[in-house]
C-alpha cells in the first residue's frame, strides 16, 4: 500500500498523519465526555488533553534521541528532524505522565480522576493506531513487532483489553492504583509481543 494518503502536487499527507488526526480528534471527543462523568470542568480538560498531546510528542522525540544518542553524534542538527519513525511510545507515556501530574497541581484537579480520564483516550488511540503500520511497510519493520503484520492484531486487543479493564474495574473497584497497575502491564505485554 502506498505511505500517502492524500498527494497534490508538492503536498503530501501520510496515513500515520491522517489517521493521527482522526484518533486525536476522537480521543478529544472522548475526554470531554469522561470530563462530564467524573464532574470536571469540561474546558480545563480539553486544554490538558491539548498540552498532554504536544508533550507527549516531545517526549516521544526526545526519548527517542536519548536512546539513540550515538546515531547524532556526528550530525547534531538531525535530532530536529522529526518524523513519525523516530519517537518513543514509552517515552511519550512517561513525559505525559509526568506533565499530567504538573497539570493536576497547576489545575487543582486531583492527579488520579486525570489519570483514569486519559488513560482511556490512551488505549483506545494505541488500540486504533496500531493499524498504521499496515500502510506504512518501513514503519513496521522499524518497531519491534518485527515485521509480522500478525502482531499488530495481538497488540490492537492488548490495548482494547486495556480499555476493556479500565472501564470495568474504574466503576467498580476504588483502588486509586488499580488503572496504574493495568497501564503497566499493559505496556510490559506490549513490549513482550
Amino acid at each position: 500500500m502506498k505511505p500517502f494518503f492524500f498527494t497534490f502536487k508538492s503536498i503530501n499527507i501520510t496515513w500515520f498523519m491522517a489517521i493521527g488526526i482522526v484518533i486525536a480528534t476522537i480521543s478529544y471527543i472522548i475526554t470531554g465526555f469522561l470530563a462530564k462523568e467524573y464532574k470536571e470542568d469540561k474546558n480545563k480538560i480539553e486544554d490538558i488533553f491539548m498540552v498532554l498531546l504536544i508533550v507527549g510528542f516531545i517526549g516521544a522525540r526526545i526519548s527517542y534521541v536519548l536512546m539513540n544518542l550515538q546515531s547524532y553524534k556526528g550530525n547534531i542538527s538531525s535530532i530536529f528532524k522529526i518524523s513519525h519513525y523516530n519517537l518513543s511510545l514509552l517515552g511519550g507515556l512517561i513525559f505525559g505522565v509526568l506533565t499530567l501530574i504538573l497539570l493536576s497541581k497547576i489545575y487543582k484537579i486531583e492527579f488520579y480522576n486525570l489519570f483514569r480520564i486519559y488513560i482511556i483516550p490512551f488505549y483506545f488511540s494505541m488500540a486504533v493506531g496500531i493499524w498504521i503500520l499496515m500502510f506504512d511497510l518501513l514503519l513496521l519493520a522499524s518497531t519491534h513487532l518485527n515485521n509480522d503484520p500478525i502482531k499488530i492484531l495481538y497488540v490492537s486487543l492488548l490495548f482494547l483489553m486495556g480499555l476493556g479493564l479500565e472501564l470495568v474495574t474504574s466503576n467498580k473497584y476504588n483502588n486509586k492504583y488499580i488503572s496504574f497497575i493495568i497501564l503497566v502491564i499493559v505496556m510490559f505485554l506490549y513490549y513482550m509481543i
